[in-house]
């Protein structure tokens, strides 16, 4: 696996994480929740073109 990856898989559950901890005392459709949602999907979908690009 390359460090570029590796670093997205370490952000994607940094987010992740942090979404689930958010979302225990955050209303789900705040603003901070919202942007912290963004960012997790603009970090799938760099993984998901890297995945595929490696793939063909």
């Amino acid at each position: 696996m390359t460090i570029d990856k590796q670093h997205l898989l370490e952000d994607i559950e940094r987010y992740r994480r942090l979404l689930n901890e958010k979302a225990k005392n955050t209303p789900l459709i705040s603003e901070e929740m919202i942007s912290y949602s963004h960012k997790l999907d603009e970090l799938l979908n760099k993984y998901a073109s890297l995945t595929n690009k490696s793939n063909l």
